[in-house]
């Protein structure tokens, strides 16, 4: 009866063993899970304040151009940047798998301005795979992907 005692007593400690140790990958898991969806809504935010900026300096001037790098993947996502003349402009970045959309509207830009139809913001978007945008005014602003050769000039 001594060693049978033994042989079960081993198994119940193997088996809160592997218990205790499911729980841990678990958990790390969900913190992972966690500070990966925190990390990347930081990072489209600091991509939203750049791109807003460069729109906003654009909006100020009759014609012009600005290149941007952008970084292909966002905490390992690829996504989409868009501008859309909703609500008088808006910028829009989500992911491709839909996990994530940010959306930030561009006040005032569209009030002094009569062009068209009536809007200053042409309804445009780029992938990130690009690396590299250009926004560009010239009867109205328009976000469009540099081709490889452009951006190394």
């Amino acid at each position: 009866m001594k060693g049978q005692y033994q042989i079960v007593s081993e198994l119940i400690l193997f088996g809160i063993g592997i218990m205790v140790t499911g729980y841990v990958i678990t958990n790390f898991d969900n913190v992972k899970q966690t500070i990966s969806g925190v990390t990347l809504q930081d990072q489209m935010d600091g991509l939203m304040d750049s791109v807003s900026v460069a729109i906003l300096k654009l909006y100020s001037v009759e014609n012009g151009t600005i290149r941007m790098a952008i970084p292909p993947q966002l905490s390992g996502k690829q996504y989409k940047i868009a501008i859309k003349d909703a609500d008088g402009g808006k910028i829009v970045i989500y992911t491709l798998d839909g996990q994530l959309v940010l959306e930030r509207q561009l006040f005032n830009i569209d009030y002094d301005n009569i062009v068209l139809s009536n809007r200053i913001i042409n309804n445009s978007e780029v992938v990130s795979s690009s690396q590299y945008i250009e926004i560009v005014k010239n009867e109205k602003i328009t976000i469009r992907r540099v081709p490889l050769s452009g951006a190394l000039s």
